[in-house]
């Protein structure tokens, strides 16, 4: 991924996010830029799923799509070269991921998910601290839980610590409230 995956426009280009959409296929490694309140801006890289609950396009779970039309917290998308793949695949470690003190609220991280349901991905975004069972979250994915590395977590990169980078800093979760209204 590049900084520029963690720069949202400063208009987001509804008809070139939907003309790329359509476009789109099960299977194609695009990265895809995100922006919520909970988890800030976040960059997804992967390869495309299609859900048939959703009746769209998924990337390491967040919609990207609904009846063609671009997801509201969408805000960039773009194809993931080959040669791009081969160097992430390279990079991964063969030991189990460490999550040190450098993982805290704020840190800017990626880190590499593997699930049965959406393959192999990465995310990279700041990290957000959740109060409720002190996990460590990176796009809505839990990182670690008591400092414990969650078992779908396949490496911990971190690209600037905490007040380390110019990205705005979500606040800490202190409440889950419903997931009905969860933004991603």
């Amino acid at each position: 991924m590049t900084d520029d995956d963690l720069t949202p426009p400063a208009k987001r280009n509804v008809k070139a996010l939907t003309a790329f959409l359509a476009d789109l296929e099960q299977g194609d490694a695009v990265v895809a830029t995100f922006s919520t309140e909970r988890y800030g801006v976040f960059a997804v890289r992967g390869s495309v799923m299609y859900s048939t609950s959703l009746a769209g396009s998924t990337l390491g779970s967040h919609p990207l799509d609904s009846n063609k039309k671009p997801q509201r917290t969408l805000q960039l998308l773009r194809t993931y070269h080959s040669a791009e793949r081969a160097a992430a695949e390279e990079a991964l470690p063969t030991s189990p991921p460490a999550v040190g003190d450098t993982v805290a609220h704020g840190a800017l991280l990626r880190v590499t998910f593997a699930e049965p349901a959406y393959g192999v991905f990465d995310i990279a975004g700041v990290a957000v601290h959740s109060t409720v069972d002190d996990s460590v979250l990176v796009g809505s994915w839990m990182v670690s839980t008591g400092g414990v590395v969650s078992d779908r977590v396949r490496a911990v990169e971190v690209l600037a610590e905490a007040g380390g980078h110019e990205l705005a800093v979500p606040r800490e979760i202190t409440t889950w409230g419903t997931e009905a209204t969860a933004e991603v």
